[in-house]
């Protein structure tokens, strides 16, 4: 430097003044062994999912998971998802659930509870992540059946014509002779016991804009199995008619309605009472 300068300043070192130390290398992954790698999806032998409405399901979907050489693998989480609209849900009100595969590879779905709709729904069973492997399994909900149905008491029903009955038609429907709950039926006026031919003359219903009507659909029994139909009215015509019940499930019962004008009695005539200015007879001593 010149005499009375500023000191240049020192050069600068070469690499700047220190030594780097190199990055260590990750450890590389060791791969999963195939005797736990996840193989395959397959159904454990799921029987056909049918149930009536409101029941509970007979049959639980059951999988088992396999590695990837063919035997069976434990601890896969497997998905179950309920969809449709029939209301069915697992056991504990849930549409989706999480269960791990046992020791022998299976993993069993809660059981099933079939909603108030009949229809058709889907299970499927999902497991694996990076190319989850879908099992789906098609079920049914039926609608609640009746296999026997009757009158609650046997009245004769009897109307005079353009009156209404006085008695109301009870009946109780059953399946396996229990109460049958919920059970659509029918209420037709036939011709015939078979119900091939439906009337257009005689007892009748009235719809909401009280006009006649002589077939009523949507009726469902009650909790205890029973049914009230509504009032039933006679027309003009006079004689015997046929009112037939039908449920859900194919049972039937048919009702005998008369109409007939009621039996016009005499006016009872008075005893004759003697005349009171009528002299009696007198008797002879």
């Amino acid at each position: 430097s010149k005499p009375g300068g500023k000191p240049s300043p020192d050069p600068t070192k070469p690499g700047g003044g220190g030594s780097t130390s190199p990055t260590p290398k990750p450890p590389t992954p060791k791969p999963t062994p195939p005797s736990e790698t996840f193989g395959s999806l397959e159904n454990a032998g799921t029987g056909p999912l049918r149930a009536t409405a409101g029941q509970a399901f007979d049959e639980r979907v059951s999988v088992r998971a396999r590695n990837a050489l063919g035997a069976p693998l434990a601890k896969v989480p497997v998905t179950f998802t309920v969809t449709g609209d029939t209301g069915t849900l697992f056991a504990g009100g849930k549409k989706t659930v999480m269960v791990r595969t046992g020791a022998d590879g299976t993993a069993t779905a809660p059981e099933l509870q079939a909603g108030e709709k009949a229809g058709e729904f889907t299970v499927t069973a999902v497991a694996g992540t990076g190319r989850p492997r879908t099992l789906t399994y098609a079920a049914t909900v039926t609608a609640r059946q009746a296999d026997a149905i009757a009158r609650t008491d046997e009245k004769a029903l009897v109307a005079a014509p353009g009156e209404k009955f006085a008695d109301a038609v009870t009946v109780e429907a059953t399946y396996k002779d229990a109460a049958a709950a919920g059970v659509a039926v029918t209420a037709t006026m036939v011709k015939d016991r078979l119900g091939v031919i439906d009337n257009d003359k005689g007892p009748y219903f009235k719809d909401a804009d009280d006009k006649p009507v002589r077939t009523l659909t949507g009726l469902t029994t009650d909790d205890e199995g029973q049914l009230r139909l509504p009032e039933i009215f006679a027309d003009d015509n006079e004689g015997t008619y046929l009112l037939r019940l039908t449920t859900e499930g194919g049972a039937s019962v048919v009702i005998e309605l008369t109409v007939k004008a009621p039996e016009e009695t005499a006016p009872e005539e008075p005893a004759e009472t003697p005349d009171a200015t009528e002299t009696p007879a007198a008797t002879k001593p």
